[in-house]
């Protein structure tokens, strides 16, 4: 027999609410929780910026963050400021951790090749969306009169008002989110033999960086992370990146990661070269 149900569970999360716009300086305002401070611990950072670059894949897929420094043609007109927790040590202990790192904060000094981290930020702005879009609810049958893709009873007469737990049209994205336990695959200082992406299994020479740079991004040129998973917000953007704040006792997250292979082909369509002497090699010499 076919009929509609009478009732199902709901579509969308409550939890999320309101679904607006983040406010500009969200994502780099001052996070609001770090790690527990042990001062039986030495002096260490618990957070870190930088921009998110672009995707590759390894064994499993992984994003690189690359950190805030100068660079040239880089036109940055406002500095992202953000305050960040010390933690460990006496208070006169944190002051002079501090001193070492008035000019730049190196990524290595925060975090460490296989731990959890979280990244906090923005995510992509979709702009005004409908109801099916937004909320994901079904769509109605192709007869039902003045448009299909709506929600047919937006709630009873009285009380005389649309309850806020009614999917409803409006912004969709740009939202400040945070994602919990990413694994980092990679560290790589600029100007070391980290910032090569050959491996034990790998032996050939080549960057981090894919051929022809990362799509709206560029060229990783300083320090950066290799974390597993996806990364909120567009290229470019800026995110924060938190030790994570709980205790990691998985046998996914105590896991050591050996990597046997980075792809650095293009990015811009279906890459078959991982260099580009392996291109030139392939090619020949091409008629002029």
């Amino acid at each position: 027999m076919s009929h509609r149900k009478f009732e199902h569970p709901r579509h969308g999360s409550l939890g999320f609410l309101p679904r607006k716009r983040s406010s500009p300086a969200t994502a780099e305002r001052v996070l609001k929780s770090f790690p527990r401070d042990d001062p039986k611990k030495p002096c260490h950072l618990t957070a870190f910026l930088g921009y998110k670059a672009g995707m590759t894949h390894i064994v499993v897929r992984s994003r690189s963050l690359a950190p805030i420094r100068k660079m040239k043609g880089l036109k940055q007109k406002k500095a992202h400021l953000m305050e960040i927790q010390v933690n460990g040590g006496t208070i006169a202990d944190k002051v002079d951790y501090g001193y070492k790192f008035f000019e730049e904060v190196p990524v290595d000094a925060v975090f460490q090749k296989d731990e959890m981290i979280d990244i906090i930020g923005v995510t992509k702005g979709k702009g005004y969306e409908g109801v099916v879009t937004r909320w994901g609810v079904t769509r109605l049958p192709r007869k039902t009169h003045r448009g299909l893709r709506k929600v047919a009873c937006i709630g009873a007469w009285h009380p005389a008002r649309v309850s806020y737990t009614v999917a409803r049209a409006g912004q969709n994205g740009y939202h400040h989110r945070t994602e919990m336990n990413k694994k980092v695959y990679k560290i790589g200082k600029a100007g070391q033999e980290s910032h090569d992406a050959s491996t034990e299994f790998d032996r050939t020479e080549k960057d981090i960086t894919p051929m022809g740079g990362f799509p709206h991004y560029g060229i990783i040129k300083g320090d950066y992370l290799m974390i597993k998973g996806c990364c909120v917000g567009p290229k470019k953007r800026v995110v924060t990146l938190r030790q994570s704040l709980l205790k990691q006792t998985s046998r996914l997250a105590l896991e050591e990661i050996k990597l046997k292979f980075i792809d650095t082909s293009s990015k811009f369509g279906h890459g078959r070269f991982q260099t580009t002497d392996e291109k030139q090699r392939f090619f020949g010499k091409l008629k002029a």
